[in-house]
């Protein structure tokens, strides 16, 4: 039988790429639930509305850390140190779309450090901690592009995948410590991933609202993997069933 989480049994929250976005939807939600936030983001005007925001709809405390996750980890973690962080939001991240030698190496290198280094040693910070307490959660978001072999969203893909393969194996080892690991994995969502990824929008777009109410309610029902909508979960399993990736790739390399 599958294991339960109860949200409210937690007191302090702490999500990176708070600012916009699912990050941002997360602090809403969380707040709403009656957890404790510490909010990290670049963007110190962003983070200060959300968290006036939260304000507005909570008595939520909030605490709000201005900093660049890929040069400030380490006064991150000394400033949170104090805090018995009981859910941590791997949020923060970003993609670059098209061929792979038409953006420049050192981009792709800030991606890799953000989206796999930092997310990578802040997991082994605030999960080690958590499994000392035998307590505590983790979500990390992913994508479904990390599901693929993607042309033209490569770099961005890898690092989604390793993501998904990390945050699956750690939500086994952990199991046993008390300590809740799921990934989350969208489809195309309303955020700024568009625009920093100098890529255009087709289709329809789901919502931070649905992304993270799904996501919350993923969590407490103990699962490990969370694709938000229909049609992505059903992209997923489809795709996975019947074609190998040498097809997709060379598929998705005409029409991606």
């Amino acid at each position: 039988m599958t294991k339960r989480y109860d949200l409210g049994v937690y007191r302090w929250a702490l999500v990176t790429g708070a600012s916009s976005g699912i990050g941002r939807e997360f602090a809403f939600q969380l707040a709403k639930r009656g957890l404790n936030l510490i909010l990290i983001g670049r963007n110190l005007t962003a983070l200060t509305e959300v968290a006036d925001e939260i304000h507005k709809i909570s008595d939520s405390s909030v605490v709000i850390l201005q900093a660049d996750l890929t040069k400030d980890l380490d006064m991150i973690i000394d400033n949170t140190s104090r805090f018995n962080i009981d859910l941590f939001v791997n949020n923060a991240g970003f993609g670059l779309y098209g061929d792979f030698f038409s953006n420049n190496l050192n981009d792709y290198t800030k991606m890799i450090e953000l989206n796999v280094s930092v997310l990578t040693k802040l997991t082994h910070y605030y999960g080690g901690e958590m499994a000392k307490r035998k307590s505590g959660g983790i979500i990390n978001i992913a994508s479904v592009a990390g599901f693929f072999p993607i042309p033209h969203l490569a770099v961005y893909g890898a690092t989604k995948a390793y993501v998904y393969n990390l945050s699956m194996s750690l939500w086994a080892e952990l199991k046993s410590k008390n300590v809740h690991v799921l990934c989350v994995a969208p489809g195309p969502t309303e955020t700024k991933f568009f625009e920093r990824a100098k890529m255009e929008t087709k289709g329809r777009l789901m919502t931070p609202e649905q992304v993270v109410a799904g996501a919350l309610k993923a969590f407490e029902s103990g699962k490990p993997l969370y694709i938000p909508g229909f049609g992505n979960k059903t992209t997923y399993y489809f795709v996975r069933k019947f074609f190998g990736d040498k097809f997709i790739a060379e598929f998705l390399a005409k029409y991606f």
